[in-house]
């Protein structure tokens, strides 16, 4: 069995199956030969059914978003399908078919391996890799002179540290796996772990190509998985609760400051209110702005006159002087 090594869940491909590979960024084209033509032409992610349909057509070209179809009629049936702008997602298994209709289509399935970099040497820095246990990483390896002899290995290839040694276009050891396709080797770790992170290179007929990887723990699944070890990720989710508590308390004291102001204010404008209402059953003003005060008539007889009295000065040489005011009575 050769697994597509890139995403957990891709179906594995067997030794009858067809692989091809492609590069991150690059665009993928390959054709397949059919024994009897066909009307209707189609190119699918998996079984042909549903949204896994890619393209469904009778042209002879066509073209749905990064997909396309050609057919040609040559010696034999040729049926090309292309993916441009190849992103990691797109690993896995496809089918491609021509019939008489959609649904008696003759399909040949295959499947894609997409390397996240192509090592063709002409870097001088050394190519590295940051990835996450659990996952995969595929890596190709670009050589200008065609060779038999295939390695993998984990620092210099000698020894123990050969992973995968083999004179075939494809081979599997384990979690290794090497795969050689135009002139590019492909080499393939899955379901990597801390203990993977390190110096690898791929070996072809005397040429070799070395890369780095580091893998540490993934972020989110860690809590999950029950590990107690600490990262980036956990981290700032602890920090997230602790900020939106502040947040509140914050707010719930500038609530309460807003309230007790205008209570406050409410209080005091009630205060003066009833105090200049008071004053105001008190005292009365003239003319001229002076007070006077009032006068009750509470013991007022019968023969008096119902007449405000008028406070003037009778005798102002016999007036004690703490005297300001004497009442004029007027007699019958």
């Amino acid at each position: 069995m050769f697994p597509t090594a890139l995403q957990d869940g891709n179906p594995e491909v067997t030794d009858a199956q067809i692989l091809h590979y492609g590069v991150i960024g690059g665009d993928f084209k390959a054709g397949f030969s059919f024994n009897s033509p066909g009307t209707w032409k189609m190119f699918c992610r998996e079984e042909c059914e549903g949204e896994n349909i890619l393209i469904n057509t009778t042209d002879v070209r066509a073209q749905t978003g990064r997909y396309s179809i050609e057919y040609k009629i040559e010696l034999i049936y040729v049926l090309s399908v292309s993916i441009s702008k190849l992103t990691e997602s797109d690993s896995g298994q496809y089918s491609c078919g021509l019939g008489g209709s959609s649904s008696s289509a003759s399909l040949t399935q295959f499947v894609i391996v997409v390397a996240e970099a192509l090592l063709d040497g002409n870097d001088d820095q050394l190519k590295h890799f940051d990835k996450e246990t659990g996952s995969s990483l595929t890596v190709g390896c670009s050589f200008k002179q065609p060779g038999n002899r295939k390695l993998f290995c984990r620092g210099e290839c000698g020894g123990h540290n050969i992973l995968v040694d083999t004179n075939d276009n494809r081979a599997q050891r384990g979690r290794y796996n090497i795969g050689y396709d135009s002139g590019v080797l492909y080499v393939s770790i899955t379901q990597l772990t801390k203990s993977d992170s390190g110096r690898y290179r791929c070996y072809l007929s005397g040429s070799f190509r070395d890369f780095q990887v580091t893998v540490t723990d993934a972020g989110p699944s860690a809590t999950t998985t029950g590990s107690c070890t600490p990262s980036l990720t956990l981290t700032g989710s602890t920090e997230q609760p602790e900020r939106a508590a502040s947040a509140g308390v914050l707010l719930y004291v500038i609530i309460s400051l807003l309230i007790i102001i205008i209570l406050s204010s409410l209080t005091v404008l009630i205060i003066c209110i009833k105090r200049k209402s008071s004053r105001g059953l008190r005292t009365r003003g003239n003319s001229e702005g002076t007070n006077m005060e009032d006068v009750n008539y509470e013991n007022f007889t019968p023969g008096s006159t119902r007449e405000d009295s008028t406070y003037q000065s009778l005798d102002p040489a016999g007036r004690d002087q703490d005297q300001t005011y004497s009442t004029l009575t007027h007699h019958t």
